[in-house]
């Protein structure tokens, strides 16, 4: 069992409080993005679309959806077509992911996000070995478990609200224990330190941190941890250098992976035909899920960089340009689906791109998929014992710019 450092030990009842912690803050960032968190975005990519598959633009128009003229515009090009976004994801060649130097890695340091090549290969090898799709199906019996557990607490206080009390901690605990963090972690202090939430201006979480990573053996053999600090790879840091990708971990795989869940919740609670047309065909699970994805992804946006001059769809790139690709616009292109705006599970299935694709598609993809069958799984068990009655659900429904999620599904029993 993996020693925990004593400022992150939460001790007995103490992780629920830390989470609950956590997820305040990330509630209090939603609040503050205030118009960027207002109103639908896909009107204003669907009319891109209708000009043209790529656009030039700025960064802060993208993410907030005006170009306020400033001292701080970074010129971009806007992908917003799905051949075009496809083409420019699957060609680390030319749109490379160093992009994120100048974003995340400012923020949690240079990690494998913004590698290319057989850096970025070498590393997705070894992180694989606990991400790939048996690997987490090891999970299913504790994330099954978590979800229940939640739920039923839930209708034990006659309602609460889905996102705090079971995305946001279900998402966190799962990642969490992949990672290697013992139970008792305070993984909602990790957190919200990893994405840039919580300041540590004196360094107690960071040094913390540091020093648990100079001591490999603690960590289990089969974690993401224990495999890092055991392996031999030239490429692959030791100690404190694995900082950056500890806080990439608990990011990627926390906010992304909580937000998909809130908008699956939201999704199927809003339309009780929903849950009815699974309870009768549990093959049709799979199709909600898929469908939830392409519908609203929940991260807009990726970052590239042009490595090279080139062509995209007729528009000419310069090395060193700045490339935004649009999931959210790529998800719903006209030309690929019909009605597209439309929530349709009965819909021709086709691969989307909520998960990315080519060398850099999601590593956590599997653990997601299984995080969202046992949410749909949890629903369906507690919509026939403990919640006998109907729910009545209240929301602002979904919202955001570069994330898109319900904030809040306050569900009364």
């Amino acid at each position: 069992m993996t020693a925990v450092p004593p400022f992150l030990d939460a001790g007995p009842g103490g992780v629920e409080q830390d989470l609950a912690e956590a997820h305040a803050l990330v509630s209090a960032f939603d609040v503050d993005q205030g118009g960027q968190w207002a109103g639908d975005p896909h009107a204003e990519f669907a009319a891109l679309r209708r000009r043209g598959a790529v656009h030039r633009s700025t960064l802060e128009e993208m993410f907030t959806g005006a170009d306020v003229p400033s001292t701080a515009r970074t010129p971009a090009w806007h992908v917003v077509s799905y051949g075009a976004v496809e083409q420019v994801l699957r060609d680390e060649q030319v749109f490379s992911s160093s992009a994120y130097a100048d974003s995340m890695g400012r923020v949690i340091g240079r990690s494998f996000l913004e590698m290319d090549g057989v850096e970025h290969r070498t590393w997705r090898n070894v992180l694989h070995g606990a991400f790939h799709r048996q690997a987490v199906s090891d999970q299913q019996a504790r994330i099954r478990l978590d979800v229940v557990s939640r739920l039923r607490a839930l209708a034990g206080r006659g309602g609460g609200d889905l996102v705090r009390d079971v995305a946001f901690p279900v998402a966190l605990t799962a990642i969490a224990d992949i990672i290697g963090f013992p139970p008792g972690t305070r993984i909602g202090t990790l957190y919200a330190w990893a994405v840039g939430l919580l300041e540590d201006a004196d360094g107690m979480i960071t040094t913390a941190v540091a020093e648990w990573l100079g001591a490999p053996s603690v960590w289990p053999a089969h974690s993401i941890l224990g495999r890092l600090l055991r392996c031999d790879d030239p490429l692959i840091g030791t100690g404190s250098e694995l900082l950056p990708t500890v806080r990439l971990l608990l990011s990627t795989g926390t906010e992304p992976p909580f937000r998909s869940l809130a908008t699956l919740m939201y999704a199927v609670l809003s339309d009780p035909a929903i849950l009815e047309t699974v309870r009768a065909d549990e093959s049709k699970g799979s199709a909600v899920i898929q469908e939830c994805r392409r519908w609203e992804c929940p991260l807009t946006w990726v970052l590239r960089r042009c490595t090279a001059d080139t062509e995209l769809c007729g528009a000419r790139l310069r090395e060193g340009d700045l490339v935004g690709v649009n999931l959210a616009s790529a998800n719903r292109d006209e030309t690929r689906w019909t009605n597209p705006d439309r929530f349709d599970i009965y819909r021709k299935p086709l691969p989307h791109l909520a998960m990315g694709t080519g060398p850099h598609i999601c590593l956590g993809r599997h653990l997601a998929a299984l995080e969202a069958r046992e949410i749909l799984a949890g629903l369906l068990q507690a919509t026939m014992s403990v919640w006998p009655l109907r729910p009545v659900l209240d929301t602002d429904g979904i919202g955001g710019r570069g994330f898109r999620s319900p904030r809040r599904l306050t569900l009364r029993l």
